[in-house]
């Protein structure tokens, strides 16, 4: 876990550098390999694909320089894309007014799910409502969120094959 945190640190001081945010970072396993997703941002402009080049090559660098990633990885560098990963508190109040699901472990430990606009936001919590209600969860207790309900409309006239 101590390499997690000082590569995540590595990772938010090279694009803080750059003037962009870390939105998520997730590894898995491929095979052999690594793969390491990395989501950034700028909450002012968004991020283009020459953003995420530029960031790719940083990244690349400043990896094989500290040589802290074990064995063989790829790299992989992307915006937050529509349904963006909510994984902070100042992603919450940012995206407050918007659709987000939220999967949480409720007060018996079991996995819940709440799909809810995002009516308020701290430190602590964050407060969902859905029609008349509001549901509080604490930030520790959120196990993943992302903004919900944004879609990508296509016309059917757009869709149809040209004659």
């Amino acid at each position: 876990m101590e390499s997690l945190e000082r590569l995540t640190a590595l990772v938010e001081k090279e694009l803080d550098d750059l003037g962009f945010e870390l939105v998520k970072l997730d590894m898995a396993s491929l095979g052999r390999r690594t793969v390491l997703r990395v989501f950034i941002d700028d909450p002012e402009t968004g991020v283009t694909l020459e953003d995420c080049v530029k960031a790719t090559r940083v990244l690349g660098l400043a990896l094989e320089g500290d040589e802290i990633m074990p064995g063989p990885y790829n790299l992989e560098v992307s915006s937050p894309g529509i349904n963006r990963a909510l994984s902070k508190p100042e992603h919450f109040i940012r995206f407050t007014g918007k659709e987000a699901k939220i999967e949480y472990s409720g007060e018996g430990g079991e996995k819940r799910t709440a799909i809810g606009i995002i009516s308020a936001a701290d430190g602590a919590a964050v407060t969902i409502s859905s029609g008349s209600e509001e549901l509080r969860i604490g930030m520790s207790r959120i196990l993943r969120a992302n903004l919900h309900g944004e879609k990508w409309e296509i016309s059917k006239r757009e869709n149809r094959k040209k004659d």
